[in-house]
């Protein structure tokens, strides 16, 4: 990893939890981009990179469920 991934809340964390299965897993995962410092540069790498090989790009980048488009700040009142 190289630049603003260093700085990421999520580089010591099972990246599995960014591509949830349950709600659970979801707002484990969007807390932790509400917290991270470098989620405004892991939003633009989303956005740069919205289709990979012609597909959308899946997950959770930048506080956004990339899958759902659903947004951190959405779920504030969950967390």
């Amino acid at each position: 990893m190289s630049g603003w991934r260093d700085k990421a809340a999520c580089r010591d964390m099972d990246l599995d939890l960014f591509f949830p299965t349950t709600s659970s897993e979801e707002r484990l995962a969007l807390k932790a981009c509400a917290q991270c410092p470098a989620i405004c540069e892991c939003a633009r790498y989303a956005a740069e990179h919205a289709l990979i090989n012609g597909y959308p790009l899946q997950g959770i980048w930048g506080g956004i469920n990339r899958s759902k488009g659903k947004n951190y700040r959405n779920n504030e009142k969950e967390m």
